[in-house]
Order: C-alpha cells, then sequence, then structure tokens
C-alpha cells in the first residue's frame, strides 16, 4: 500500500504540473506561483535547446520540471497554499521571450490529497532563484539561472525529498552560436538513505545556420559526472568529451564522443564513439564494432 501511495503521489504531482499559465508579472513583491512556474518553464525551455543532440551522445542533460502551482488542482480533494511567493528585481521582458531581465524567486506551495485508501501530500520551494536575460532586445539571446528548487512527496509513512541546486546554468549567444555552462547536482533523500548526482558540463553549439539556430548545428563540450549512495559508497565517476559533433536532420552524422570512468566498485573503463554519414563505431576499452546508421 506505501509503494501504491508514492506512486500515486507522482501522479498527482504530474496532474499538478499541467495547470495554469500567466504572464511573469512587471514588478517585483507578491507573486503568483503559476507566474513563477511559467518564467521558469520559459527558461528550461531556453536553457536546453540542444537536449536532444546531447541525449544521442550519450551524456546525462541536467533538467527537471518545473512544476505549476494554480490552485485549480485536478482533484477537488487536492489542494495547494502559496502564500509566500516572491519576486524581485527586474522583471520586464521587452523581447516577450518569458525571460525576465533579472528577476529572483522565493516562496514554497504545499498540497495534499485525502481519499478513502489514505492520503498523499507534498511541496514545491525555491530558493533564491535566479532567472536573467542576457539581452532583452532579442528573443534568442539565451538565458542564465542559478539557485535551489526542493521537492517533497510523502505517502504511507515514506518522504522522498529532491533537491535540485543549480550552481550555474548558462546558455548564452555569442558570436556565431551560443556558449553554456550546466553546473549543479541532484541529492535524493528517502527512509533509505541519500543519493547525489553531480555534474559540470561546459561547450559550445554553432548553428549550420544562424538563422536557424535551433535546427543542425555543431556540438563541442566536455564535462564530469559524479554519483553516490548506500550502494555506492565510493562514488562513480564519468568524464566526457565531445569533439565537433555535427547534429544534422535528427541525428548525429559526423564527430566524436569519448567516455572513462570507474564505477562503484573502482573499476575502470574508456568508451569512444565516432560518427559518420554511415555508420557508428564503438570503441569499448580497445574493441570497436560499427553499425550503419
Amino acid at each position: 500500500m506505501r509503494r501504491f501511495w508514492l506512486l500515486f503521489g507522482l501522479f498527482l504531482f504530474a496532474l499538478l504540473a499541467g495547470c495554469g499559465q500567466q504572464t511573469a508579472p512587471n514588478a517585483g513583491g507578491e507573486a503568483m506561483a503559476q507566474e513563477v512556474a511559467t518564467t521558469l518553464q520559459a527558461a528550461d525551455a531556453q536553457l536546453y535547446r540542444i537536449a536532444e543532440p546531447l541525449g544521442i551522445a550519450g551524456v546525462p542533460v541536467p533538467t527537471a520540471p518545473f512544476l505549476f502551482a494554480s490552485g485549480v488542482a485536478p482533484l477537488d480533494t487536492a489542494t495547494w497554499n502559496c502564500d509566500s511567493v516572491t519576486a524581485t528585481g527586474n522583471l520586464s521582458d521587452a523581447d516577450d521571450d518569458g525571460i525576465p531581465v533579472n528577476a529572483t524567486f522565493n516562496g514554497k506551495c504545499t498540497w495534499s490529497y485525502s481519499g478513502s485508501e489514505g492520503s498523499v501530500s507534498g511541496s514545491w520551494e525555491f530558493q533564491n532563484l535566479n532567472v536573467q536575460d542576457p539581452n532583452d532586445a532579442d528573443p534568442t539571446a539565451g538565458v542564465k539561472a542559478s539557485g535551489k528548487v526542493i521537492w517533497t512527496l510523502s505517502a504511507g509513512g515514506s518522504t522522498i525529498t529532491w533537491t535540485w541546486n543549480l550552481t550555474r546554468h548558462d546558455f548564452v549567444k555569442q558570436s556565431g552560436g551560443y556558449e553554456f555552462a550546466y553546473e549543479g547536482s541532484w541529492s535524493v533523500t528517502t527512509n533509505d538513505g541519500s543519493y547525489t548526482f553531480e555534474y559540470n558540463l561546459t561547450g559550445a553549439w554553432t548553428p549550420d545556420d544562424p538563422g536557424d539556430p535551433w535546427g543542425d548545428g555543431v556540438l563541442t563540450a566536455e564535462g564530469q559526472f559524479d554519483a553516490s549512495g548506500p550502494s555506492c559508497a565510493d562514488g562513480w565517476h564519468l568524464s566526457v568529451t565531445l569533439t565537433n559533433l555535427h547534429y544534422q536532420g535528427d541525428k548525429i552524422v559526423s564527430g566524436n564522443a569519448s567516455f572513462s570512468g570507474t564505477d562503484c566498485d573502482g573499476n575502470t573503463g574508456s568508451v569512444t564513439i565516432a560518427w559518420s554519414p554511415d555508420q557508428v563505431c564503438v570503441t569499448i576499452d580497445g574493441n570497436t564494432v560499427c553499425v550503419e546508421q
């Protein structure tokens, strides 16, 4: 029964994520939670424009949903309480891209659901969550974000707390393309222990056509990923280098990716992937296999 309520809580969380949209406020002070969520979703969309080529290359993409808190729950017995949400700084948005000039959000929303089988509750909290538009005269200028987001879910005597520290999440237009830097960590705490995932990925995206910045292009990046948990006390480490990955027609047609790391048992290994228009070759610890693409 405890597992049922945890799953039900996650399902309810997903439903609540789809509720409500409003325009971000133009001045600081009290704010509606859905106004914050709308701004954060716009930031999320800008930050991870290149999520697909990163995912094809096998790189973990540090993204998570920013949930809405509309005050109108999908079930009558679910309730939201978002009375302490604030937005400060310059919240103007001249280029109408959903990204404020420089806004900082603080607040916490709680919710609960009670039914014949039991109850489930949770919260969504953001601490000094800063969102900036690098150029408010250009809707494709990108975004900068930092701060902390915390989700909790409690049901059947179990509680899950998921904390996302955004140390630096920048995706900014430069001459001829974009530079990005994703640095932060995820932390998940349950009744069984705590798990952490740290990431630091930097790189550049150069579109083939400057007039179509989110179409085809070339991706270069390097970074490190570390994880630990109750069953991985010594930690897990991965280093990644992406070299001139040409993303074209929804696939990678040229370039290389190299991975090296250490697993929870202290074993080391390396993988290299080489793309060409006709095939993908994977080399694992010196052994190469090629397949058509």
